[in-house]
């Protein structure tokens, strides 16, 4: 087997992976109290977002826990940010809980409100417009974008408790592959990750070589190839349905009360003493086999659904049209019904585009009409010249301010590359959205004009930051 380009390369001057960690503690007030709560046993609450890097996040977590001696209620509730009801029903579920920890979830400010009922403790890593006061929080991405993930926070966490172990490496690696802050084929790593993929990476190189097999939603820089990492959290994010509640309970009988999430969760969890094995796998099937029942069964269901949904949602993105040029960014644009698999077939169609118009850097923002009460507004970049994350949130925070009144039901947010933002209401229409979007369109174009001539003053700088116009930082 061909070794993959991140196997090939040198990394020289790397710091220590137990040094970093411990650097990150003592720079971290958060971390510290996060680490101090660990060491004193009692009943938790533990949330994560459903896509790999929660659900990969949220295993290390609960098992560090758990090895320090606590009980463990875990929940992958619909949706990034954690709901008030969600939070309830957990509650009544456990009521001896003295803590909640969030995981991979948001540093959001209204989660300020459950802190009157319990502590809360964060730890993720996406950017955060408004922060918690009351929370704890570890977010290495507050106040400036740290490009990891937080499966590898957990990881360092349990690092730090002295609770890490082989499987935990494994879970780590793929919550970085799940929130794109590891390419193997191309040879791409965070900075964040590089101490941690040098201390163990090696040891799992059988995921990291290069396969001639069907390429995933990762592969959208090259097609040529794939790695067995990549098929791996595509399975998991296939089957968890990704946290864009992608779901198949109305295929068929068996799925109809299967709880996707906590399936690929508890499947994952049950072979967490089979790491010795996880390292010898050469194909996707290998690992689909390590899982017990009957979650393997559903799994596989689940799975196959996916890849035939991922056949005609390629078909219908056919339609999407080049709309500007921002910088060396082209952006192009689909609008139309409700399409399946939106989010992640966004990243292979954007390479299809962007290599038939030879496009050094390119963007797709697809708006979607999910259904009358639920509008999908969904980016996805080639590069971070034009930064995903923050169109989506100027559209949630614009959107929330016109609709105050429904502005819990607008969510918006992400990473340069990829980011989301949805409109759960029929009072916020598509055609609203819709709207929108065209109008942060063109002041986007119109800033790009001015600063074509020079004459950008400071309010328009900052409203260029705002909107996301990384290139005009140069």
């Amino acid at each position: 087997m061909q070794e993959a380009v991140i196997l090939q390369q040198e990394f020289k001057n790397v710091e220590g992976y137990q040094a970093q960690w411990n650097r990150l503690k003592e720079g971290s007030e958060g971390l510290q109290k996060i680490l101090q709560v660990i060491e004193k046993p009692a009943t938790a609450l533990v949330f994560s977002h459903d896509d790999p890097d929660g659900v990969t996040s949220g295993l290390i977590f609960k098992r560090t826990l758990e090895k320090k001696g606590w009980k463990v209620t875990y929940k992958l509730p619909e949706g990034f940010m954690l709901q008030p009801e969600q939070l309830e029903q957990a509650m009544k579920e456990c009521p001896a809980a003295s803590a909640i920890f969030l995981l991979d979830k948001g540093t959001l400010a209204p989660y300020d409100k459950y802190a009157d009922k319990l502590p809360v403790y964060l730890i993720d890593h996406h950017p955060a417009p408004a922060l918690p006061t009351k929370c704890v929080y570890f977010n290495p991405s507050v106040p400036a974008y740290t490009w990891c993930s937080t499966s590898i926070l957990a990881h360092g966490i349990a690092t730090l408790a002295g609770t890490r172990d082989d499987y935990d490496d494994f879970l780590c690696l793929m919550g970085l592959k799940g929130d794109w802050a590891i390419e193997p084929v191309i040879g791409m790593l965070s900075d964040f990750a590089k101490p941690f993929f040098v201390e163990y990476g090696p040891k799992f190189k059988n995921l990291l070589t290069l396969v001639k097999e069907r390429p995933t939603q990762f592969d959208f820089e090259q097609r040529d190839y794939t790695s067995l990492l990549s098929r791996v959290t595509e399975f998991v994010h296939a089957t968890g349905g990704g946290g864009f509640s992608y779901f198949y309970h109305d295929r068929e009988e068996s799925l109809k009360d299967v709880n996707h999430a906590e399936c690929i969760a508890t499947a994952l969890g049950a072979i967490a003493d089979k790491a010795g094995q996880l390292q010898k796998i050469k194909s996707l099937d290998e690992f689909v086999a390590l899982l017990p029942q009957p979650q393997k069964g559903l799994l596989e269901k689940i799975f196959n659904y996916f890849l035939q949904d991922w056949e005609s949602a390629s078909s219908m993105l056919n339609s999407s049209t080049r709309a500007l040029q921002l910088g060396d960014t082209a952006i192009y644009l689909f609008v139309g019904p409700k399409v399946p698999l939106l989010p992640m077939i966004g990243s292979i169609k954007l390479f299809e585009l962007r290599q038939k118009a030879g496009d050094k850097l390119a963007q797709i923002i697809m708006v979607s009409s999910v259904s009358s009460d639920y509008t999908h507004v969904s980016v996805r970049g080639s590069g971070d010249r034009v930064h995903s994350g923050k169109i989506c949130g100027e559209l949630q925070d614009s959107m929330q301010a016109r609709y105050a009144e429904y502005k819990d039901k607008i969510s918006g947010g992400g990473h340069p590359k990829a980011a989301e933002c949805t409109f759960k209401t029929d009072k916020v229409s598509f055609m609203n959205v819709l709207t929108r979007v065209t109008e942060v369109l063109s002041e986007m174009q119109a800033l790009d004009a001015q600063a074509r001539t020079g004459t950008l003053n400071d309010t328009q700088k900052a409203r260029a930051d705002k909107l996301g116009l990384e290139y005009l930082k140069n």
